[in-house]
């Protein structure tokens, strides 16, 4: 019974969260005509310029409170009293830690325009940018008491009509101010997903602690905050090994191989890890409020690795199988180069999913320390196999890349899952990972080799046998009832 309510669970927040990330993705894709249609590349360039610089420095003073605070939320879920006081230290770090980001962006303005522009032109443009800051460390905070408490629900309702109501706003911007609506649109979209999260926050753990004190607001942030600190060093030394990996691309053969490398990337990791980010919404603060019971953590982890292969499977043999059309649609002809690399990449998403659903285990757990070291190691695997897969294979060698490189972090990740924390999986799981490589493998040496019907095939049988499956998770419940 609980394991059959727990899949309906899973499954349930798969599938709330997927289609918010889908809807989010489209109104970013209609953002971004909008801007090329009505200001043309140099909007195009703002919007990146000033994105990045906003999501550089929240990242950076955000200390990764969105995800460690989580944690320590959904693990005091039992005790009314002991969760209103952390959502309240949650509540007040995010401004701390906001108005640090928003500072911060407004002394860099100068510094920040002369290194994107050349001069002092767009400094003013940095310091409004400040409020954006402020606004997004505001909504993490909010978003996280949501995650942590698993109002779920009005996480998403926040989402969605913050990206849309962020999208209306912007769009007569766009149309009336040209390039000058570049930072307002930012600062709209992110002062309307703050909106929706204050409209939805959860009122049951509102404000009953105006009595903590200072003192104890600073101890007690203390504890999630070193976890934090720990997943703000592993995206800085993740960004910069990006950062290095496309400079030495860019420097060995032009800036047309390193568009190609951001375009195969995005639709493998973006496209594909929709089903992976919906899901992780639900499940880490589930395994984190399970972090002292290692039979609970065995059976989660099992059960959600089950449920994203099963997910994973048809996405992984449908792109494999219309992959010039993706290509075609979301680009153009002329990046059906990267038909090979995005090919043999998307098995990679099979151990991403597998290392993912074990890697959770280690944040759970709040070893931030161990976390670091994983990733960093992690990131120096992929430089080393990037550069030498290029080298070997150029174009094609990303693909054998991406694959190679998550089979290797998973690997490590097993080797802390099961050495180090002792834990295991259930026999189920190695039967779906060996049915998972055995359909996509299947799938693209048919490919290869012309049988697009046999694929077809696969693809018809992968989807319906999935369906079924998820069909009997979600009514399992209803039917013991």
């Amino acid at each position: 019974m609980a394991n059959s309510t727990l899949s309906r669970n899973i499954v349930k927040a798969m599938g709330i969260f997927g289609s918010i990330q889908v809807f989010n993705i489209l109104c970013a894709i209609i953002r971004t005509k909008l801007i090329a249609l009505w200001i043309g590349p140099a909007g195009m360039g703002l919007f990146a310029i000033f994105n990045s610089a906003v999501d550089m420095i929240g990242n950076i003073t955000g200390l990764g409170l969105r995800t460690s605070s989580v944690r320590n939320i959904s693990q005091e879920t039992g005790n009314k009293k002991n969760l209103a006081r952390i959502s309240t230290v949650v509540r007040r770090w995010s401004i701390f830690l906001g108005l640090f980001g928003a500072v911060t962006i407004a002394l860099l303005s100068p510094l920040l325009s002369r290194l994107s522009f050349g001069d002092s032109s767009h400094t003013w443009g940095y310091i409004a940018l400040s409020a954006a800051l402020l606004a997004n460390a505001l909504t993490n905070g909010e978003f996280s008491i949501l995650q942590g408490t698993a109002f779920l629900k009005k996480l998403a309702k926040a989402s969605l009509y913050g990206a849309f109501t962020g999208l209306i706003l912007s769009i007569p911007l766009y149309y009336f101010l040209g390039e000058k609506s570049i930072v307002p649109s930012i600062i709209c979209y992110s002062l309307s997903v703050l909106f929706f999260s204050r409209m939805m926050r959860n009122k049951e753990v509102g404000m009953q602690s105006d009595t903590l004190s200072l003192k104890d607001t600073v101890l007690m942030g203390k504890d999630f905050l070193k976890l934090g600190i720990f997943i703000t060093l592993t995206d800085i030394v993740a960004q910069t090994s990006n950062y290095l990996f496309i400079s030495y691309l860019n420097n060995a053969s032009d800036t047309v191989t390193v568009g190609y490398y951001q375009a195969g990337y995005t639709l493998i990791v973006k496209y594909t890890g929709l089903i992976l980010s919906a899901l992780c919404v639900e499940y880490f603060p589930r395994l984190s409020k399970v972090a002292h019971s290692n039979f609970k953590l065995k059976t989660f982890v099992s059960q959600e690795l089950n449920i994203a292969l099963l997910a994973l499977t048809p996405i992984i043999v449908a792109f494999i199988l219309f992959r010039r059309l993706i290509i075609s649609i979301l680009y153009t002809e002329e990046f059906f180069i990267i038909e090979t690399f995005i090919s043999i990449g998307i098995i990679g998403m099979i151990f991403r999913a597998v290392s993912w659903c074990m890697a959770f285990v280690i944040l759970a757990k709040g070893k931030g320390k161990l976390f670091f070291i994983t990733e960093f190691i992690d990131t120096v695997i992929y430089l080393s196999i990037y550069i030498v897969s290029f080298n070997l294979w150029g174009m094609d060698g990303f693909g054998y890349a991406f694959l190679a490189w998550y089979f290797t972090y998973t690997l490590i990740v097993i080797f802390c899952y099961f050495r180090i924390f002792k834990l295991n999986l259930s026999t189920s799981c190695y039967k779906w990972i060996a049915w998972a490589l055995l359909t996509a493998v299947s799938s693209l040496l048919l490919m290869e080799n012309g049988y697009t019907a046999a694929t077809v095939l696969i693809l018809v049988i992968t989807t319906v046998f999935s369906g079924i499956r998820f069909k009997r998770l979600i009514s399992r419940k209803k039917v013991r009832q």
